[in-house]
């Protein structure tokens, strides 16, 4: 049936007779390429069906006469270069209190991190020998001094000579001069907080012989501290005695300390080739601690300038355009840009404030189109905070655990 079937073919087509062996060469050919053309026949309609309805929003607008579009006003923005530099927190002022004489000590009078003001007494060194030493002293002073008086009288009535009562007086200033050792020696068996701070963790104890050297607590002054770090060389003309700086750490991450450069040094190291700076900031609570490993910012050349969003660029070759709103028709200008910080671009030239720039809408607008304002930009998107993701995770594996 089927030889029937394809010999009536054959003859209708003028074809020799099919016979049991494989097409003609021809014949093959033939298929081949109505089977190609069938095949990009049907991939050319579903790419044109593809290219429609891509382009279907934009013939919409069109033929309504508009494009869609999202602005934003060209404002004014801080675009101050950010130096980072890593630093570290000293003390304002920072002392280890020590012995001058090698004594016992006999009283403390002060806690583990304590406040003091200057002047306070701190620790009691034995000075059981200075003590009789001074009552010595102030003895002899008193007997020659009685004996001035006496003398003044008898000489004054020519009853004894002039030599004597010279004599007393210089005993009694070699009496003074003992009091004023006695007294010095006194002092350095008692120690006091040379200004007002806090201490840190007591090193002795009671009945602890001490010596010159021996720290018995730390003494700092940290209600203002200090931040040492280093400027690269290629800085020192843009920074300067006052600079704002903004520090931050580890230990309070949401926390912002603000302080201005106080000094830099007068030589550069050759080897790093940077110069160190040090910066005063206020800490009125306490949370920077001398020691602390902090990450310091400079505001380095601040200056307000025009800025837009950075999605708004329009890059061409080499140049960079924007398109404005004028007459509900966008309008392509070439603009000079400078700086860039996160989702925004500084304008040095070719746009004025509160400009209306087109930020969304910018696929297939041209130069002169219609436009409609159908929304406003509502800032750059948040950059991706792996930290913040995981403590979202960690919440929310806390809040199941607890159902």
């Amino acid at each position: 049936m089927y030889r029937r079937y394809v010999a009536g073919i054959s003859r209708r087509l003028y074809l020799p007779p099919m016979s049991d062996s494989r097409p003609a060469p021809w014949v093959r050919s033939i298929v081949f390429l109505i089977i190609s053309a069938a095949v990009g026949g049907g991939g050319w309609l579903f790419w044109q069906q593809q290219k429609a309805l891509k382009l279907a929003p934009a013939a919409a607008a069109k033929a309504k006469g508009a494009m869609p579009v999202s602005t934003a006003k060209v404002t004014k923005m801080d675009y101050a270069l950010d130096l980072l530099a890593i630093g570290t927190v000293a003390a304002d002022e920072s002392i280890d209190l020590s012995a001058n004489v090698t004594e016992t000590v006999t009283a403390l009078h002060f806690q583990d991190g304590q406040q003091v003001k200057k002047g306070t007494l701190l620790v009691e060194l034995s000075a059981a020998e200075e003590q009789a030493a001074l009552s010595a002293a102030k003895s002899q002073l008193t007997e020659h001094e009685r004996e001035i008086t006496r003398l003044q009288g008898l000489v004054k009535d020519g009853a004894a000579p002039e030599a004597r009562l010279e004599e007393r007086r210089t005993l009694a200033e070699v009496a003074r001069q003992s009091i004023h050792e006695a007294e010095a020696r006194l002092a350095d068996r008692q120690i006091v907080a040379p200004f007002d701070g806090w201490l840190g963790l007591r090193r002795i104890s009671v009945g602890a012989l001490v010596s010159p050297g021996t720290v018995i607590v730390s003494l700092d002054k940290i209600d203002v501290v200090k931040i040492d770090f280093s400027v690269p060389e290629t800085y020192l003309g843009m920074i300067k005695e006052g600079t704002e700086i903004e520090a931050r750490t580890e230990a309070s991450r949401d926390r912002v300390f603000k302080g201005k450069l106080a000094h830099l040094d007068s030589r550069i190291d050759p080897a790093t080739r940077a110069v160190p700076a040090r910066a005063e900031v206020p800490n009125a609570d306490l949370l920077l601690k001398p020691g602390m490993l902090v990450t310091a910012s400079l505001r380095v050349e601040p200056r307000i300038s025009l800025s837009i969003p950075e999605r708004s660029l329009v890059p061409i070759g080499s140049k960079a355009f924007v398109f404005t709103i004028a007459d509900e028709k966008a309008k392509r200008v070439e603009i000079t840009t400078g700086r860039r910080k996160p989702g925004y671009l500084e304008v040095m030239k070719g746009l004025e404030e509160n400009q209306l720039v087109v930020a969304d809408g910018l696929v297939g607008l041209q130069d002169g189109m219609a436009v409609k304002i159908s929304g406003q930009f509502a800032g750059p998107v948040k950059a991706f905070n792996p930290e913040e993701l995981s403590s979202k995770a960690a919440g929310a594996d806390t809040s199941k655990s607890g159902k």
